[in-house]
Formats: C-alpha cells, structure tokens, sequence
C-alpha cells in the first residue's frame, strides 16, 4: 500500500546540514498497525510527515498505492493529503473558537461536502469515539483525552486510507493514553492501516508490527 525506496531527507542549517533519514525503505501493507519507535531526534517525525505528505525527501520514491507521490505538486499534494491521509499529532490543533462537531467537519469542508452530510458524518465520528453529546462544546471546555478522541474524529472525515499517528499519547494521563489506544485498535479492527509513531514500548503489543529507526536506517524487529 505505501512503500518507501531510498527516502533521504537532511535539514540544512546555517552552519551545519544535518542529515535526518538516510536511505531509508520502508513497505506498509493494507491492514497493518505499525508501530515506529527509536531514540529522540532519530527522524521518526520526519518519516511520518513524509509519509503523510507534509513534507517531501530530498531523494527516493514515496509510492501510495503505486503513485509516486514524489511528482506531485503542491495543489495536487494538498488534495491526495485530505482525500487519503488522516494525520493526528501530539498536540491537538483544534480550534478553540468554533464547536467540537465543527471541527471534525473541517476536512469535509475542504473537499466540498454539503453542510448537512458533513454535520451528520461529524455526530456519526462523535458517536464512534464516544463524544457524541460533546458535539456542540468548544474544545477547551474538554479535557485532554476527550479532545484527542475529538483529534481522532476529525482525522477520519473522509475516509481516509491510512491513519497516521505522531505521539499521540504524549500529552496524556496513563489512564487516558490506555483509552485512545484501546480506540485505535478498535479501528485496526474495522480495517483502517494505522503508522503510529511512539517512545513508549508498553504500547508495542496493540500494533502488529514494529519498525525500528535509526541513523543506519530500519530494522523490523
């Protein structure tokens, strides 16, 4: 489904070029839950925005079911991103002045779905992650995990293909984190391909495969 041949990314400083991903290759099946763990600054971030289109390598072919995403430009990135990719960060990026249903019907709006489809979609993905009686509070009348499981509502607006997750227990409580990993297996189940970035090896046995990063590249452990 996604396959990574030879990716090479280096950040340029002002003094220094730092080299982040150095040929790395990489194949992520339909259906897979994978997990990408490594030491800090090893380039795991840098592998999933390249991966989700958020950024683009230097060198090497990024193949989403057999297009390379590498010849795309910029209007043409920013389409395939909305249309196939959910991306769910860390920090939640939900705007704090418009209601949680608004927010998951953002994405929907960007690919020009009628208002009442996309405020139906919005309370069925409520209702999935289990907030659907939060559907009219703003964000930060939310707590954390409710507002990550608002992140996650709006990452799968459309439907996407593949789901991609940077830390996504890193701004939360144990108890929290359990929950939205608990959640994210249920959609494995449902048959959503997950790439998940993590430091935190207790969360390894919800994924069905680890990818382990480093400067020499990745080991599948």
């Amino acid at each position: 489904m996604l396959e990574l041949k030879n990716i090479r990314k280096t950040y340029c400083g002002k003094c220094l070029d730092v080299p982040v991903l150095k040929g790395i290759n990489l194949t992520i099946q339909e259906r897979d839950f994978v997990m990408i763990v490594g030491k800090s600054g090893c380039g795991k971030s840098t592998l999933l925005n390249i991966l989700g289109c958020m950024d683009y390598a230097d060198e090497g072919e990024y193949l989403f079911m057999g297009d390379n995403i590498q010849t795309y430009k910029d209007k043409q990135l920013a389409y395939f991103r909305n249309r196939n990719i959910g991306f769910v960060f860390q920090s939640f990026y939900l705007i704090n002045e418009i209601s949680v249903s608004e927010n998951v019907e953002i994405p929907m709006g960007l690919m020009g779905v009628r208002a009442k489809e996309r405020r139906k979609r919005a309370l069925e993905l409520l209702r999935l992650v289990g907030l659907e009686e939060k559907a009219r509070s703003k964000p930060l009348e939310l707590s954390g995990g409710q507002q990550q499981r608002v992140a996650i509502a709006r990452a799968l607006a459309n439907n996407p293909k593949v789901l991609l997750w940077d830390e996504p227990t890193g701004n939360l409580d144990e108890e929290n984190g359990k929950i939205i990993m608990e959640l994210l297996a249920d959609l494995h189940t449902k048959g959503v391909t997950i790439v998940m970035v993590t430091h935190d090896m207790s969360f390894a046995k919800y994924g069905n495969r680890i990818v382990k990063i480093s400067g020499e590249g990745i080991v599948d452990a």
